[in-house]
């Protein structure tokens, strides 16, 4: 009996030991969860970079906080997610108001704006906000009580699908693996991938045919315009608000010009009633690496995030 029992004892230390670590490294290594988690667990902030995930990987805030001078009480944070998750509208409002700190008077809020986040499916007749997608599916942006506790239980709890990930990408980091995509405290997400020339040419290839089918079967939401509208009118009492549309590849920018002509026409005339500037890089299209259709390779990033920068201290500099 005392034999069993020594066992019982040395495998309950054993099991709390290993638990205890794997809390541990929840709480301290946030990114090692998913390339969502973090975003959810860093403080509130005075300033935010809003849209999907051409934003989440093209504009990095550590860039912009050192070229506007923006210290640690007024930096700005990445708090863009992905097409579902992030797409304008009830939930991306809510979280916008959560993530964002009370008594904010001088903040910076750029909002990287796509047509694709602006559309809803062709079969949602009345353009019902019941109907988005990232609403039907309850998803986690504007969904968690808290969008700023660490460890964020409710999250880690209802949307942690692969609770084993924290070893597989610890793993990763301590081999130097290839091709891992890491998320920054700032909420920057750097893919590290393979960008041989024939590699990514088959990733535009295979997105630009996803993204041709998709075209055909979504249309423009005036439900979502009116919550653009509403999150325009909630950051402008609490900062300065930026459009930008970001540079993709050169399919993207044909097929987008293509189904969605009136697009830029209708941010110049929603940035001109707000009297909100309107920095516009479609133009340059092509001219930037991308790991895939329309998501900027890191070196990029840094170039846009830098020329944007040049843009918001212009801006600031020359206002009237």
């Amino acid at each position: 009996m005392k034999s069993f029992l020594g066992k019982l004892t040395v495998y309950i230390l054993l099991l709390g030991t290993l638990l205890s670590l794997y809390v541990l490294i929840v709480y301290f290594r946030p990114d090692l969860v998913d390339l969502f988690y973090y975003r959810f667990t860093t403080p509130k902030a005075s300033s935010l970079i809003l849209g999907s995930s051409r934003a989440a990987q093209g504009l990095k805030p550590s860039t912009i906080n050192k070229k506007l001078g923006r210290d640690e009480n007024t930096k700005i944070i990445n708090h863009a997610f992905a097409g579902g998750p992030s797409t304008i509208g009830p939930n991306y409002y809510r979280e916008i108001t959560q993530k964002l700190k009370q008594g904010s008077k001088d903040g910076i809020f750029i909002i990287s704006v796509t047509p694709w986040t602006f559309t809803t499916g062709t079969d949602n007749i009345d353009d019902d906000s019941l109907q988005f997608f990232e609403v039907k599916r309850k998803l986690y942006v504007g969904n968690l009580k808290s969008s700023s506790t660490n460890p964020n239980l409710e999250y880690l709890w209802k949307y942690w699908h692969n609770k084993f990930s924290v070893f597989e990408y610890a793993f990763k980091y301590m081999i130097n693996y290839g091709g891992i995509l890491r998320l920054h405290a700032d909420g920057w997400l750097e893919v590290d991938i393979d960008m041989d020339s024939t590699v990514v040419n088959q990733r535009i290839k295979t997105a630009m045919a996803e993204f041709t089918e998709t075209a055909k079967h979504v249309k423009w939401s005036n439900t979502r315009y009116f919550f653009f509208e509403k999150i325009i009118d909630y950051l402008q009492k609490r900062g300065k608000v930026y459009f930008v549309r970001m540079p993709v590849s050169k399919d993207m920018a044909e097929l987008e010009h293509a189904y969605f002509p009136g697009f830029d026409e209708q941010m110049k005339i929603t940035a001109d009633r707000y009297n909100i500037h309107y920095i516009n890089f479609i133009h340059e299209s092509g001219k930037y690496k991308t790991t895939d259709v329309h998501h900027l390779w890191r070196e990029s990033s840094e170039i846009i995030s830098n020329k944007l920068s040049d843009s918001l201290l212009y801006y600031r500099n020359n206002q009237p």
